[in-house]
């Protein structure tokens, strides 16, 4: 094989390994900075946002997308989860009671969540 093959074939599996990779998107900026700020935020993407800890009582987060986010020991106490993506959200330890619309089923919850109906979870 000559050095010309080899350089070529190296940038070909270059290239396609780079085509390969699956493409993970973040959460809008501004969207997070709005919602720690009024805690509303209809139809807001937040994929990915880290906001542990975020006590968000009677957040308003229809239809927003939060996906992968973490939420881990915060506060959703309240809020208008109705609509939300809630795909692979970290709900441990978080408190959930009294939350509308909110389906649980693909979220990460724990005995240490608090479900929207007042009982431990894990939630469905």
């Amino acid at each position: 094989m000559t050095r010309k093959t080899l350089v070529l074939c190296l940038a070909a599996v270059s290239i396609i390994a780079c085509a390969a990779t699956t493409y993970t998107s973040s959460a809008n900026p501004e969207h997070v900075a709005a919602f720690r700020a009024t805690k509303k935020c209809p139809g807001c993407d937040l994929k990915n946002a880290q906001l542990a800890g975020m006590q968000a009582q009677n957040a308003d987060l229809v239809n927003a997308d939060l996906s992968d986010a973490t939420l881990y020991g915060g506060s959703l106490r309240g809020a208008d989860l109705t609509g939300a993506i809630l795909d692979r959200t970290n709900l441990e330890m978080t408190d959930l009671r009294g939350a509308v619309g909110a389906i649980l089923a693909t979220a990460i919850t724990d005995a240490r969540t608090v479900c929207p109906n007042g009982a431990a979870g894990p939630c469905s």
